[in-house]
């Protein structure tokens, strides 16, 4: 990083952009030296599984974005919040493993998020996918230009317009409220292709192209500000399931669309029942 630099609010974009570029080579060791090898397994109080992958992971990533960027407020799934997040512009948001239970099952989809927030906006973010070694990571900052990149190259969400040509996308319908399972299921009625699974790797995949539509919600504010980020940069239209800004403390849910029209014909069917 430059000399002086304490947040981000200092930084110039492409150095933001390479600095989140090079957290893979700080995480993927970390869970590397973990995946399937059946590491203990405990229960967190909401009944999530967590690892020592998950703890020294986080931790690893904590340290380095502590130490460059002190003035920075950091909240991370494992180990809650540091720095001053109440006054901080800036906050570093992790899941160190989103995809835990994919993880310990020796399935190779999940990914490590980072994500930054200004004032509360997701603004730039990382999805990294270790096993797969796919990095993608966008911004959406200022009046800069946004854009997102998958291990280097420029993506782009797909052309898809209505739902009956949609690919759509949701981890589990164990994951959903009950409300937002039965608007998913009138979505995947309405849909060409329904894909269960994926876990932040959707996202991505939203963002590459390949999928055209992803809901959920029950989501905590790591589950959201990197994937809403990357997603918003390579130009996909991003919501909570109401029709609502994403912002940190806030949002609970995600409708994310390849293009604007779909994220409406979606929005219209899940407003119908009141999601």
């Amino acid at each position: 990083m430059p000399a002086g630099v304490t947040s981000v609010a200092q930084l110039a974009v492409a150095d933001l952009v390479k600095f989140l570029a090079g957290l893979p080579q700080l995480s993927r060791p970390f869970i590397d030296n973990w995946f399937r090898q059946n590491p203990e397994t405990t229960q967190k109080a909401d009944h999530s599984p967590v690892t020592i992958a998950d703890q020294q992971t986080e931790t690893a990533l904590r340290d380095v974005i502590a130490t460059v960027f002190p003035d920075d407020a950091i909240q991370g799934e494992e180990f809650g919040t540091a720095g001053r997040h109440d006054s901080a512009r800036f906050c570093w948001v992790i899941d160190p493993i989103d995809g835990t239970k994919a993880f310990i099952s020796g399935k190779p989809i999940f990914g490590t998020l980072v994500g930054v927030t200004d004032h509360g906006v997701p603004c730039a973010g990382m999805i990294d996918m270790p096993i797969l070694k796919e990095t993608y990571i966008g911004h959406v900052m200022g009046q800069n230009q946004p854009f997102c990149r998958m291990n280097g190259t420029m993506v782009r969400p797909s052309n898809c317009l209505d739902l009956p040509s949609a690919r759509i996308a949701t981890t589990s319908p164990l994951a959903l409220s009950a409300l937002g399972l039965a608007g998913f299921n009138q979505l995947a009625a309405l849909a060409a292709v329904t894909n269960y699974g994926g876990d932040c790797h959707n996202y991505a995949l939203l963002a590459a192209g390949h999928i055209d539509l992803v809901m959920e919600d029950s989501l905590a504010p790591h589950d959201i500000m990197a994937v809403v980020a990357v997603m918003q940069a390579a130009g996909a239209t991003v919501t909570d399931t109401a029709g609502q800004p994403i912002a940190y403390g806030q949002s609970t849910s995600i409708l994310a669309a390849a293009t604007p029209a779909l994220h409406r014909a979606a929005l219209t069917v899940l407003a119908s029942l009141a999601i």
